[in-house]
């Protein structure tokens, strides 16, 4: 067993220890994500790299997708970035994803989470400016006496008070001056948005899409998964495969219904031909021409409970 695959165990056992539904660790050669969990209102998907410097920019807009329309944190776990080990307890960034440690992963599903982050420069420490305000007036230090102590300027004083990060070393010498912690959590979240494209599937799973959105719910292509797409409205969510044979993709079947079921999605399965099955492996079937029939979600419906 490789280090990657070696990493993906531990994080599995981790996760069904402490009390998540777990996707199983292996789905086939899935490449968006690794595992995708959930416990009560907490869901995340995991990309995980023991080196996180190989997860390229082609990855991001399939797993930024999956995390809005899941209601998930996307997470990279990892272990090295290049040839230096990720710290514990620091957060980084690759392609806006954020990245944690396996270890730094614990802390934070344990509740503790990051307050320094890894950017263009070194590590720097998130501020509570509030509280930095709090401790320099219950002190009666002025902004000019801090900045003196600093040897930075008064703008930057007032910009921590605003709640700039700092440096390491900025910060460690305003915990000494303040006599206080002031620092407050990163938010472990993709702090970059790219343009969601169109869809762009093959013509089979556009159409299919295109007839879940004019029977009224709101469809959308994901690339580099089991399934290719996601349809919803208020009422329910459904998990979207498109086959041209059903008979010929058991292991992507197996991996839909899985992931549908940590997420408490509905899997539906478009059949290019009339397979005379209704379900597979607890998945619903629907031949291309019955859909075809379908303009409404009413008739959608009773078609699913036939």
């Amino acid at each position: 067993m490789d280090q990657r695959q070696e990493l993906i165990k531990w994080i599995y056992n981790f996760l069904k220890k402490n009390g998540f539904i777990v996707s199983e660790p292996d789905l086939y050669g899935l490449v968006t994500f690794d595992l995708i969990c959930r416990r009560e209102d907490e869901r995340y998907i995991l990309k995980i790299l023991y080196n996180v410097n190989t997860f390229s920019k082609i990855g991001v807009v399939p797993l930024i997708k999956m995390s809005a329309l899941t209601n998930s944190k996307a997470i990279i776990i990892g272990e090295k970035a290049g040839n230096s080990k990720l710290e514990r307890g620091v957060l980084y960034f690759r392609h806006g994803v954020p990245i944690l440690s396996f270890e730094s992963f614990k802390d934070y599903i344990n509740g503790e989470s990051p307050f320094i982050y890894s950017a263009p420069g070194g590590f720097y420490v998130a501020i509570n400016g509030q509280k930095m305000r709090m401790l320099r007036e219950k002190n009666n230090y002025s902004i000019g006496y801090i900045s003196q102590k600093l040897g930075v300027s008064r703008r930057s004083v007032s910009l921590y008070e605003s709640g700039s990060s700092a440096t390491i070393d900025i910060y460690l010498k305003l915990e000494s001056i303040l006599k206080g912690d002031i620092s407050r959590n990163v938010n472990v979240s993709i702090t970059e948005e790219p343009s969601m494209p169109v869809n762009v599937g093959n013509d089979f799973i556009n159409e299919v899409l295109n007839m879940m959105n004019n029977i009224g719910y709101v469809s959308e292509y994901i690339s580099r998964n089991p399934f290719d797409g996601l349809s919803y409205n208020s009422d329910s969510h459904l998990m979207i495969g498109t086959f041209n044979s059903i008979n010929e993709n058991t292991n992507r079947i197996i991996s839909i219904k899985k992931i549908s079921e940590v997420l408490e999605d509905t899997p539906i399965l478009i059949n290019m031909e009339n397979c005379g099955k209704q379900n597979i492996y607890g998945c619903r079937i629907i031949s291309i021409r019955d859909l075809r029939k379908i303009y409404d979600i009413d008739s959608f419906n009773e078609l699913l409970e036939k």
